[in-house]
C-alpha cells in the first residue's frame, strides 16, 4: 500500500456531507448532499493516521471531524471539484435506489462547483 503525505496543518479540504432539510407542508425531511469546507488541526496517530479536521457543516456551524489519512482521494479533498464530482455520484445512486418512493429529485447545491463559471463562496447550503 502506497504511503500518503501528511497535508500541512491549515490546510482547507473538502468532504461531502448528508444534509436534511425541511419543506413547509411536508411531514417528513429531504436529503441532499453538500459539499463543505474544513481545515486541518492536527493529527491522530493510533493504529492508523487521521487527519483531525474542524469546518462548517449544513444547520451545525463549526464541528470537529476525523478521517483516516488513506481516504485522501476517496472521501476527503484537496479541491472542491473532486468533492463535487463524489457528490454527484451519491446523488445519482440514491435517486436510483429511493426513485421510487416519488420524492421530488434531490436538490444539488454542489452543481455550481462541476461547472468553470464558479458560484458563491459558502460551498455548505443551508
Amino acid at each position: 500500500m502506497k504511503r500518503k503525505e501528511r497535508p500541512a496543518i491549515g490546510t482547507k479540504m473538502y468532504s461531502v456531507h448528508e444534509h436534511l432539510y425541511h419543506v413547509p407542508g411536508r411531514a417528513g425531511p429531504l436529503t441532499e448532499y453538500c459539499v463543505c469546507e474544513a481545515e486541518v488541526r492536527g493529527f491522530f496517530e493510533g493504529g492508523y493516521v487521521e487527519i483531525c479536521l474542524t469546518g462548517k457543516i449544513p444547520d451545525r456551524g463549526m464541528v470537529p471531524y476525523r478521517y483516516p489519512l488513506k481516504t485522501i482521494g476517496e472521501q476527503v479533498f484537496y479541491t472542491p471539484r473532486e468533492a463535487a464530482e463524489l457528490a454527484k455520484q451519491m446523488t445519482e445512486k440514491y435517486e436510483r435506489t429511493w426513485g421510487w418512493t416519488g420524492d421530488p429529485p434531490m436538490r444539488r447545491p454542489w452543481a455550481y462547483l462541476l461547472e468553470d463559471a464558479g458560484g458563491p463562496k459558502d460551498v455548505c447550503s443551508d
